[in-house]
C-alpha cells in the first residue's frame, strides 16, 4: 500500500522536466489526432490519455511550475534572461514592474481596461449593424466588465495618493463593495448570453488551430486567476483583490465560451450541447453571484469594524 501511494505521488507530482516533456508530446499529438484520426483509432486514444495526463499534472503542479519559472526569471541560470532583467532594472517603471507585485496588478488592470474598451465598442457596433441580440449581449458584457475595471482603476489612483490610514481603508472597502454590486449587473449580461446559448444554440467559433491556442490560454487564465485571488487576499488590499476576483469571473466566462466553441468544432449532439451549456452556464453564473455577494458582505463587515460607533456602512452618522 505504501509503495502504491508513493507511485501515485510520483505520477501526480513528477519532476518538472517530465511535465514539460509530457506536455510537449501530448498536446501536439492530441491536436493531430483530433484533426486527422477517428476517435476509435488506438493511436488517438493514447494521445487523448497522454494529453489528459499532461493537463492534469500541469494544473496540479501549477504553483511549482510558476515558482520555478520565477526562479529562472529572477535568477542567473539563463544569462540572456539575467541580462534582460538587468536592462529592465535600469529604468524606474520597468524595474517596478519586475519587482513590485502590486504595480504589476495595476498594469494588468490598465491593459484589461483597454482590451475591454476596444472589444465592447467593436461588439456593440457590430450588434447594431447586424441587429444581433447575441452580439449586443457580448458587447454589454464587455461594457460592464470595462466599467468595473475603470471603477477599480480610478479608485486605485485615488488611494495611491493617500497615506495609509483608516480613512484610506474605508474608501478601499467602499469601492470594493461598489464593484461587487456591479458584478451582479455583469452576471445579468452573462445570464443573457447563457440563455441565448441554451435556447437559441448560440456559440463562439474559432477557426482551425486557433481553438487549441484559445483553449490553452483559457485554462492558463483560469489557473492564474485562482492563484492570484488567493495570493492577493493575503496582502490586505481590497481593490487589487477585487480586480483579481473580476479576472476570475472573466476567466470562468472564457471557459464557458470555450466549451461552446468546442461543441461547434467537434459536435456532440444538440441535446447534449443544451444540457452541458445549461449546467456549465448555470454554474458560472452562480459562481459569479457568490463572488459578488462575498465581496459586498465582506466589505460591509470590514466597514462596520472600521467606521466609528453610530455610523452606518455609508459613513453617515446615525446619532441625532
Amino acid at each position: 500500500m505504501k509503495k502504491l501511494i508513493e507511485t501515485a505521488k510520483k505520477l501526480i507530482f513528477p519532476d518538472l522536466w517530465v511535465i514539460a516533456a509530457v506536455s510537449a508530446v501530448g498536446f501536439p499529438l492530441m491536436i493531430f489526432s483530433l484533426s486527422y484520426l477517428s476517435s476509435t483509432n488506438p493511436f488517438a486514444c493514447v494521445s487523448y490519455l497522454l494529453s489528459a495526463y499532461a493537463l492534469t499534472v500541469l494544473c496540479v503542479n501549477f504553483s511549482r511550475i510558476k515558482k520555478r519559472f520565477s526562479e529562472l526569471i529572477h535568477g542567473d541560470e539563463i544569462k540572456a534572461v539575467a541580462a534582460f532583467r538587468g536592462f529592465m532594472s535600469r529604468y524606474k517603471y520597468t524595474a517596478m514592474y519586475l519587482n513590485d507585485r502590486e504595480f504589476r496588478a495595476k498594469v494588468s488592470l490598465c491593459a484589461g481596461l483597454a482590451v475591454n474598451g476596444f472589444y465592447a465598442v467593436f461588439k456593440c457596433a457590430t450588434g447594431a449593424i447586424y441587429r444581433s441580440a447575441w452580439l449586443w449581449a457580448i458587447g454589454i458584457y464587455y461594457v460592464i466588465l470595462g466599467l468595473i475595471r475603470f471603477t477599480l482603476l480610478k479608485n486605485v489612483s485615488i488611494t495611491d495618493r493617500q497615506e495609509p490610514s483608516r480613512e484610506r481603508k474605508i474608501h478601499e472597502y467602499k469601492s470594493a463593495r461598489i464593484c461587487g454590486i456591479m458584478m451582479l449587473a455583469l452576471n445579468a449580461a452573462m445570464s443573457g448570453m447563457t440563455i441565448q446559448m441554451v435556447l437559441q444554440n448560440r456559440f463562439y467559433e474559432y477557426k482551425g488551430y486557433i481553438i487549441y491556442i484559445s483553449a490553452a490560454y483559457a485554462f492558463y487564465c483560469l489557473i492564474a486567476a485562482i492563484v492570484n485571488v488567493v495570493k492577493f487576499a493575503k496582502i490586505n488590499n481590497p481593490l487589487l483583490s477585487a480586480a483579481k476576483t473580476i479576472s476570475l469571473a472573466s476567466a470562468l466566462m472564457s471557459i464557458f465560451a470555450l466549451q461552446t466553441a468546442m461543441f461547434s468544432s467537434f459536435g456532440g449532439g444538440e441535446e447534449f450541447q443544451r444540457l452541458m451549456n445549461s449546467i456549465v452556464g448555470g454554474a458560472v453564473c452562480f459562481s459569479v453571484i457568490c463572488m459578488a455577494a462575498f465581496m459586498v458582505i465582506r466589505a460591509n463587515y470590514k466597514l462596520k469594524q472600521l467606521l466609528p460607533y453610530g455610523s452606518n456602512a455609508d459613513g453617515k452618522n446615525n446619532i441625532t
